[in-house]
């Protein structure tokens, strides 16, 4: 499985930003309040995978005192890993197109109260993106080739 590649999330990012910029732009007349716990969620999940990352790294590279992880286990944490960036980057692009377009018309009474809420969505989006990030990077073994075209 090859690493995940950064222009890849941006570009990722960048799509779902101007779709979802498009799509609030076309109903506004629609507008509803975002949730207030829409953040929560991928803040969450961003605290699992970094204490996950954490436990994988040091089994992985033999630092834990208890039995080291067997290989699937590794491997379903680099699948939940990659599926996690992905989304984030999704989430990350949708949160930033809304905020954008939110901010631009600040006037509309639900635009205000909703950019506060999409700005705690997109930093939470961006903080589960790093955390899939260094869970892919944990699930390495030591000594095993490095691919340097993940920073592309």
């Amino acid at each position: 499985m090859t690493p995940t590649r950064l222009r890849t999330l941006l570009a990722m990012a960048a799509l779902t930003g101007l779709f979802g910029w498009f799509i609030i732009n076309l109903r506004t007349g629609d507008l509803l309040a975002l949730p207030y716990l829409a953040p929560v969620t991928a803040g969450l999940i961003a605290l699992f995978e970094l204490v996950l990352a954490k436990v994988v790294r040091d089994k992985v590279r033999g630092r834990s005192t208890h039995r080291p992880m067997h290989p699937l286990q590794v491997a379903r944490a680099l699948v939940l890993a990659k599926a996690s960036s992905a989304t984030g980057a999704l989430l990350v692009g949708l949160y930033g197109g809304l905020l954008v377009w939110f901010v631009q018309h600040d006037s509309l009474r639900v635009a205000a109260s909703n950019a506060s809420v999409a700005g705690a969505s997109l930093a939470a989006s961006l903080a589960l993106v790093v955390a899939a990030l260094l869970l892919e990077r944990s699930c390495r073994t030591p000594g095993a080739p490095q691919n340097h075209d993940d920073l592309d």
